[in-house]
């Protein structure tokens, strides 16, 4: 798909507005496939599933032309958009709604920050599986101590508050170090 949408203009000068869902509604999965610990997980991604998500991408996509069609880009850098119709929406009408969704289906990627696969949160929620000290609720001598214990995906990239989950961790792991080793003498 991208080959064959992109494939005239590879190479030549460009650039590109991107709409970005930072907050999507759609929900997948992260599945234990078996007990054997060596069976792939099974991944849902779920992907632009909730009807919103795409309804949101389409009002980016027609912004980013608003933006691409103004004085400043199509004079001072000379832009055009690509106006080369998606193969596999030739079916709908060219950037009409029906179209936009389409084209968001075929062409729509993540941005790979993935989280929230180990939901943090209090015991009377069903599905937080990680206590607040990190402990993995139901396995002993297990800590979750990375993004996938954020409950919700954030806006911006998940390197910085990653970090701090593992200071957070190694704290806490001191903390329950010291406590252990003073009750031992």
């Amino acid at each position: 798909v991208y080959k064959d949408y992109y494939g005239d203009i590879v190479g030549v000068p460009g650039f590109t507005l991107t709409p970005v869902l930072n907050r999507p509604l759609s929900r997948g999965t992260l599945t234990l496939a078996s007990s054997n610990p060596r069976d792939h997980p099974l991944i849902n991604l779920n992907f632009l599933n909730h009807p919103a998500d795409v309804e949101a991408l389409i009002r980016g996509i027609k912004l980013a032309l608003k933006v691409g069609n103004t004085v400043a880009f199509r004079e001072g850098l000379s832009a055009r958009f690509h106006d080369k119709v998606l193969s596999g929406c030739k079916h709908e009408e060219a950037y009409s709604d029906a179209y936009w969704a389409c084209y968001t289906r075929y062409l729509a990627t993540t941005a790979y920050h993935t989280c929230g696969t180990c939901k943090m949160g209090p015991s009377s929620d069903p599905l937080a599986v990680v206590d607040h000290r990190l402990r993995l609720r139901g396995v002993s001598g297990v800590r979750v101590v990375d993004a996938s214990i954020m409950p919700r995906i954030i806006s911006g990239n998940t390197n910085a508050p990653t970090l701090m989950i593992a200071e957070k961790g190694a704290h806490i792991l001191r903390e329950d170090w010291l406590f252990s080793a003073q009750k031992q003498f």
